[in-house]
Formats: structure tokens, C-alpha cells, sequence
């Protein structure tokens, strides 16, 4: 595959770089894209997570280098570096923390650059760009100074076709899963805030208020398993070498953000379990993390343990990790109002355990409803997980044109 070196200041029409004084933001409007806004199984910004506005007035007369528009490709230059989107046709501002790239279209494909910038190799050169020393930061200037590997336009087109094919899959189940989630959670507040199959029956009071005859109203510490977390010594190797037991920290449910999840980023031997704190714990339990960030839920799909900063939950056969999971979510405004700390808040488990759940009978009907909408979830995720790996084996081999791009187009139809 013949390639051609630019600069990649050389393949930018323009730049847009709104760094300068904050605008005057609002409850709603035209959103600012933030890089909490650009998440990695995403191409795109992700507005869910958009929680500042400017009005109509401010868009046009604040902002002096412009706005992003469809195709141009947003880099992250402070906090956190080399994140990486591709603008969409929504109406948007970006951050002071921001840079919109936008290309020229004659030299290279939008979509082209943001895959070039996400490869492994130049996320770790960008980090190397770093100057800040508060926090991390990259100049424009030295980001344009980029040294950029480009087929021809053809070629960046069909491959830009491959990875795209299987982004939109992975985007596709993603989507999938949030409205499964969503279908999860009406079902739970129709069973257990609605108490919707059983208004023709008697109600007594407890002290979450009117509830069905023969519930009841006990501590979450009274009905199931509740467990901390440990680190082992990061001083001691034999801790952690060639460790393989699940060990997961917050920034490992912050980052996936996922019902389900796999694998945690760093992993423990049996002799660093046995040595500090960290509890062993089976497949299919509630982990919410309990400390600075607060409120991250995930149910681990293998046995695992945790740092500190995680609440565990065990589920039994009155409790379902169906009924935890939305208990958790639903009652997330309380357990942020016990949280405590000078440095940063915490959940205490001695707090924790002290909350009311209601003990349920006769909800069989909802346990196996939601069962089928897990299950679902969790084939979803798999999935995801395996065109990930794909993914991530395609993207480098065919941009340095290790791998021919015939030959991974049929691959890539084989597994879609």
C-alpha cells in the first residue's frame, strides 16, 4: 500500500480552538461538547453526559474561532489527553479543553484522521506531547506538528468503510442495551415503587410507606452479603506478577460504564488475595463503587475481587442481582446523602448496611421478565467485546498496511 508522509497541520483547512474566557452557561440551549463528552466505544460525542448550555446569542457572538461542524474531528489537548471524536450534524460548541480539526477533504478522509489519531502508537505519542504541570496538557501547535501516514483517498475510504462497519455494530448494540436497560427499569418501579400487580391486594404500612401485605422492610445488611474491598502492597511483585484474579478499581466501571463487565484493567495472584483485604467474590454480583466517584454500578460477569473503594453486593434467592441493581439505581439521592469525608466522600459500609430494602414474595413473574432482558444485555456485550478485538487487531494492521484491505473486508463480512 503506497503511503504519503504530511505534517498534519498540512491536511487542516482550519482550526478551531476556543480557548479563552468561559461563556456564561445555562440549564439548556445549544450544548458544550466536554471531554467527559467523548467516550472510547463512541465515534461521536456522547450528549447524555452534556451538562452545560449557552443560549443562541452567546453561540454567536462568544465563541471567536467558530464551532465544530459534521466531520470535523475534536482532540482533547488538556485534562485528559488524545481523546479523540468525529463531530455529527448536531449544533454544538466545544470546551476550552477542546480542538476541532477540520480537514482538507482533497487530502485525507475526516474519519481517516480520527482513526490515525485513536491507534495505540500515537495515543501514547500525544501523551508524550505532554508539557502541563498542574495538570496534563498538549500545545496546538506541537499537535499539528504531527507526523501523518496517509494512503490515497481510495484506499483511506475503503478502510475507513472496514472499521466503520464494525463501529456501527458496536454503536448499534449499545443503543440496544440502553433501551433494554430502560425497559429493566420500568419494570422494577412497576413491581416494587408502583406495587402495579398487586393494587387489588392489602397494603400495610412500614416505614418505606404502604407496601403489599407479607413484604417487608429490612437493612440491606439484614438481606444480603455485603462486601469492602483490599489492595495488596504495590511494592511487592509476587502480588501482582502474572496475576489472574479480577481485581477492579473505579476508574474500571467509570471507564466501561457497562451493566455487565469482563475484565478489570489490573489483575491479583492468589498470594496478594491472601494478603490484604480484597474479598473474593462469585460471577454475577453488584459492585458500586463507594468512594470520590460515587454511584458507578456494574455486575461482574467472572469471579473477581475489589479495591477499597467499592461496595459489593451478593445476591441470594430473595434478592436477585435484578432487584440489587435497580434498588441501587433507584436509591442512588440516599446513599449519596450518607456519604462522608473531609478529602473526599465516601459511603461507609457500617452506613451502608444500615438502609432499608423491601423483602419481596410473589415477584417470580418480574425475576423472569428481567432474567430474559439481561440476558439479552449481557449477549449484546459479548458481542461488543468480540468486534472490539477485531477492531482493535484491524485498526493498526491496516493503517500501516500490514493487512490487505481486501482481505479484512471479508473478514469483517464474515463476523457482521
Amino acid at each position: 500500500m503506497k503511503k504519503y508522509q504530511y505534517r498534519l497541520g498540512d491536511l487542516i483547512e482550519r482550526v478551531i480552538d476556543n480557548r479563552g474566557k468561559t461563556p456564561p452557561y445555562q440549564n439548556e440551549g445549544i450544548p458544550i461538547i466536554e471531554v467527559a463528552s467523548i467516550a472510547k466505544n463512541n465515534r461521536h460525542p456522547d450528549y447524555k453526559k452534556v451538562n452545560k448550555y449557552v443560549n443562541t446569542e452567546t453561540y454567536k457572538s462568544w465563541f471567536r474561532s467558530g464551532h465544530p461542524q459534521n466531520g470535523d474531528v475534536l482532540v482533547s489537548t488538556v485534562g485528559q489527553i488524545g481523546k479523540v471524536s468525529i463531530m455529527d450534524e448536531t449544533v454544538a460548541c466545544i470546551a476550552q479543553n477542546i480542538v476541532a480539526l477540520r480537514v482538507k477533504k482533497e487530502l485525507i478522509v475526516p474519519d481517516f484522521l480520527y482513526y490515525y489519531l485513536i491507534r495505540d502508537s500515537v495515543q501514547d505519542f500525544l501523551q508524550a506531547m505532554n508539557i502541563g504541570s498542574a495538570q496534563p496538557s498538549i500545545k496546538v501547535p506541537h499537535l499539528l506538528d504531527l507526523t501523518v501516514d496517509i494512503p490515497t483517498i481510495e484506499t483511506q475510504k475503503k478502510i475507513v468503510g472496514i472499521l466503520k462497519s464494525l463501529d456501527d455494530k458496536i454503536e448499534l448494540n449499545l443503543k440496544m442495551n440502553e433501551t433494554l436497560e430502560e425497559m429493566a427499569m420500568t419494570l422494577y418501579k412497576h413491581w416494587f415503587v408502583d406495587f402495579g400487580p398487586f393494587q387489588d391486594g392489602e397494603f400495610v404500612e412500614s416505614e418505606l410507606g404502604m407496601i403489599p401485605e407479607g413484604w417487608e422492610c429490612i437493612e440491606i445488611g439484614e438481606a444480603v452479603s455485603v462486601l469492602g474491598g483490599g489492595t495488596p502492597k504495590t511494592s511487592v511483585k509476587e502480588y501482582w506478577e502474572n496475576g489472574d484474579i479480577n481485581w477492579f478499581s473505579p476508574t474500571d466501571l467509570t471507564t466501561q460504564k457497562s451493566l455487565f463487565i469482563s475484565k478489570s484493567s489490573k489483575k491479583i495472584t492468589k498470594l496478594g488475595l491472601e494478603k490484604s483485604s480484597a474479598k473474593l467474590f462469585p460471577p454475577y454480583c453488584v459492585m458500586m463503587t463507594s468512594r470520590a466517584t460515587i454511584g458507578e454500578i456494574s455486575i461482574n460477569r467472572e469471579e473477581a475481587c475489589t479495591n477499597q473503594g467499592f461496595i459489593t453486593l451478593i445476591p441470594n434467592e430473595t434478592f436477585t442481582m435484578y432487584q440489587l441493581y435497580f434498588w441501587l439505581k433507584t436509591n442512588m439521592d440516599l446513599i449519596l446523602s450518607i456519604a462522608n469525608g473531609s478529602t473526599f466522600k465516601e459511603v461507609s459500609k457500617t452506613n451502608f448496611k444500615k438502609l432499608k430494602i423491601l423483602k419481596p414474595k410473589n415477584i417470580e413473574e418480574f425475576t423472569q421478565k428481567c432474567e430474559k432482558l439481561f440476558k439479552l444485555i449481557e449477549s449484546n456485550l459479548i458481542e461488543i467485546e468480540e468486534l472490539t478485538n477485531i477492531k482493535d487487531y484491524l485498526l493498526p494492521r491496516l493503517l500501516s498496511g500490514e493487512i490487505d484491505v481486501s482481505q479484512a473486508e471479508k473478514q469483517v463480512e464474515e463476523v457482521l
